[in-house]
């Protein structure tokens, strides 16, 4: 558990009762490592905070009796002796882990990291340890879990805060690295269309060259992540559609294929691709991934994805050059699994030629399925780390009871294991566009990390990740089962919901976390649920699209989000078949039953929190510093309410779905009267739509009223404008129906 971030004098009794002065210093190696230094200053910093000035040094020039140790047992000659007398036990820990001990001996405190970034993180818990009052005898060792834990700085498909918009302050990547994260694996810093949007090339030189504030934020992110103990990825998606760089006229001819996508391009599903067979531009790839790697010296790695909105291969049968190499796959698919393996080799053969240990990490496992994801994987060279969620598909914020590993995940742990290469799993515990932003499902954070356990998932990401200035309650939970999964997650929770809100409050709050995850527990029988992400159709989150309004068109509407889906993952059309079925409604209507309890739960706690006390667990204040547990419980019950006049949202889509279909057999059939009957019901459903639109609109205005509103309720002025203005166009577009059928009556 977390403790309390308390005031300054709580502090100083801290710092009194440990006999701590300012005749102490605090020591280093002689040739500390970056984080080494970043934790001794950090360390620093905290002891001003109880009114004590000490000076940093190292280890050659330390003159006190007194001291804090900071290092690793190979750099600093006093934890080496103390490990060897056993009162330290750190170097039966891997380097590969962040382990530490901390341990006060005589006159000093230690710090005893198994590497640099275990230092920082001793570091950090002796201020969680001083905070609390610093009771009990300091003797704290820990070592998490989970390998690798990533995650980023800002929500998903955030238009008004993201990389382009602020530039990341010291403050929020010490949040990220508070939180335990260690990988920096933000999507959103290179999801916009490729390499070009990084380096430009000197093959394609008319290509739009990059925007130099964009690579400046990227090169600064990537040092300040990297003075935090946190290894910088980007996002990589490639070929790039070279419209979005150039005009198309300008590549040559033979640079430029053809794909037909599942979804998008021309009238006939076409789109112009970069042909990754095209000698001109696999040289055009191998100089632009060989400039970024040179260019970006700080980055880890990239997360390699392909076949999305702004990149496709070739389709064979519509390009020669593919079809030659495509003896395998079928020729009338977007995504052949020769090229794509003869691309995957390419860039990660170009990145290596750069930097050695440059890490690429390749997600291949959403658009391959069954043998063709078996030989993409086993004939792509020179990947460094493979990436994929457990059910083979999007990303998802739960994990159902009935879940069971994807053959395409089993497959890629296997050939980690093969090859000797780290399989990360990836999974949303703080955000997805499935969900709103900032909502807090605690128990299924705990629930998931659990199951991953049990999977032998050593490694977990986000590829979006948490905002550090919502302090959220997903983030603090995230960070303590990432450590230690099988914690019992109650007995924590009830704790951190009276930290968080008060004693008054806290309780409400619990109970609204339970209704959540009773909600969430609906499709606990269904492996494949509309909480995964690309699911925006059926989703209770607005951050991609509010649902479809509830017109005749729904049909249409629904029938081809299923259909894309179906094209784009043929071997999951059961499953997608059953978004259809009248028990997916009946789910969903389960699920607003328990998210309209929560909402008042929540709302509860609102009015039972105090308007002048402050959140007790607090990583990052900003500049609006830390919230009181009134505008944190609104900040937590603002999310609870949207998804809950969403989820009705989509229960009436559902319920318009079916009604359409049931007028429509009807009609065939020659039964008036019945479809006369079925289109009354219908009207009715359209008219209680207008009033679950109109509470929506009476809901964002309240909010909109909560200044400053990014801070009090999760969405920026920006959105809440945006949501109105596309709730009152849905209300319209209801309004003009009804008098219509009425007219026509």
């Amino acid at each position: 558990m977390t403790p309390p971030l308390p005031s300054t004098n709580i502090i100083e009794s801290a710092l009194r009762r440990l006999e701590i002065d300012s005749s102490y210093e605090i020591v280093i190696s002689n040739r500390p490592d970056l984080v080494e230094i970043t934790a001794a200053e950090m360390m620093r910093k905290f002891l001003e905070k109880g009114g004590i000035r000490i000076i940093i040094v190292s280890e050659s020039r330390a003159s006190s009796q007194k001291k804090f140790l900071l290092g690793r047992e190979t750099d600093l000659e006093a934890i080496h002796r103390y490990s060897n007398t056993g009162e330290l036990t750190i170097h039966d820990v891997s380097p590969e882990d962040d382990g530490f001990h901390l341990k006060q001996i005589d006159t000093s405190i230690v710090v005893a990291g198994a590497n640099p970034r275990g230092v920082l993180y001793g570091v950090y818990a002796f201020e969680d340890y001083a905070r609390a009052g610093a009771h009990g005898i300091l003797d704290i060792r820990r070592v998490p879990y989970f390998r690798k834990r990533g995650g980023g700085f800002h929500y998903s498909f955030h238009q008004y805060v993201n990389l382009s918009t602020e530039d990341i302050p010291d403050e929020k990547a010490a949040c990220l690295s508070r939180m335990g994260i260690n990988e920096m694996t933000d999507q959103g810093i290179g999801d916009d269309g490729g390499l070009f949007t990084f380096v430009r090339s000197d093959v394609f030189s008319f290509q739009r060259p990059p925007r130099p504030d964009f690579q400046r934020k990227v090169r600064a992110l990537s040092t300040l992540c990297t003075k935090y103990g946190m290894n910088p990825y980007v996002f990589l998606t490639e070929p790039a559609l070279p419209k979005l760089a150039a005009n198309l006229a300008d590549y040559p001819e033979e640079a430029i294929g053809t794909s037909k996508i599942p979804w998008g391009g021309d009238k006939d599903g076409l789109v112009r691709t970069l042909c990754v067979s095209s000698p001109i531009v696999r040289d055009h790839l191998q100089n632009m991934m060989r400039k970024f790697v040179r260019e970006f010296p700080d980055l880890k790695g990239v997360q390699f994805y392909s076949m999305d909105g702004s990149s496709w291969l070739c389709t064979p049968e519509l390009c020669p050059r593919c079809m030659k190499v495509c003896s395998d796959s079928p020729s009338d698919k977007y995504n052949p699994w020769e090229t794509m393996a003869r691309l995957t080799t390419l860039l990660a053969e170009a990145a290596h030629s750069e930097r050695s240990d440059f890490d690429f990490r390749f997600w291949g496992a959403v658009h391959y399925h069954g043998e063709a994801f078996d030989k993409l994987v086993r004939a792509a060279q020179g990947y460094d780390s493979l990436m994929g969620s457990w059910n083979a598909a999007d990303r998802g914020v739960t994990v159902p009871n009935a879940a069971q590993r994807d053959p395409a995940f089993l497959g890629s742990q296997e050939m980690g294991k093969e090859r000797g290469v780290p399989v990360h799993i990836i999974h949303e515990t703080n955000n997805l566009e499935s969900v709103p932003r900032s909502l807090p499902f605690p128990f299924h954070v705990c629930d998931a990390l659990k199951k991953f356990k049990a999977w032998n998932v050593a490694n977990v990401m986000e590829i979006y990740g948490l905002a550090p200035e919502h302090n959220s309650i997903n983030a603090l939970v995230t960070k303590q089962f990432q450590w230690c999964p099988d914690e019992q997650p109650e007995q924590f929770l009830r704790s951190l919901s009276t930290l968080q809100f008060g004693s008054g409050a806290g309780p409400w709050m619990y109970r609204a976390w339970e209704e959540i995850a009773q909600s969430f527990d609906v499709w606990n029988d269904m492996p494949f649920c509309p909480l995964n992400g690309s699911l925006p159709f059926l989703s209770i989150g607005p951050s991609m699209t509010l649902p479809f309004p509830v017109l005749p068109d729904v049909v249409n509407y629904l029938n081809y989000e299923i259909a894309v889906r179906i094209d784009c993952e043929p071997w999951r059309a059961d499953e997608y078949m059953k978004f259809k079925e009248k028990a997916l409604l009946d789910k969903m209507r389960q699920m607003d039953v328990h998210l309209a309890r929560a909402a008042q739960h929540a709302k509860n706690a609102v009015e039972a929190a105090s308007a002048h006390d402050f959140i007790a667990v607090c990583s990052y204040e900003g500049v609006n510093g830390r919230p009181t547990c009134k505008e944190y419980a609104e900040l937590n019950y603002s999310p609870i309410a949207i998804a809950n006049l969403l989820c009705r949202q989509r229960c009436n889509l559902l319920r318009a779905y079916h009604l359409q279909i049931e007028i429509g057999t009807a009609r065939t059939a020659g039964d008036g009267q019945l479809a006369a009957e079925k289109e009354e019901v219908y009207r009715e459903l359209v008219r209680e739509d207008l009033a679950v639109q109109e509470s929506f609109c009476d809901l964002l205005t309240t909010l909109a009223g909560m200044r400053p509103c990014y801070f009090r309720t999760g969405l920026t002025t920006n959105e809440i404008s945006d949501l109105l203005l596309r709730t009152r166009s849905k209300i319209r577009a209801l309004q003009q129906f009804l008098e219509t059928k009425h007219n026509l009556r």
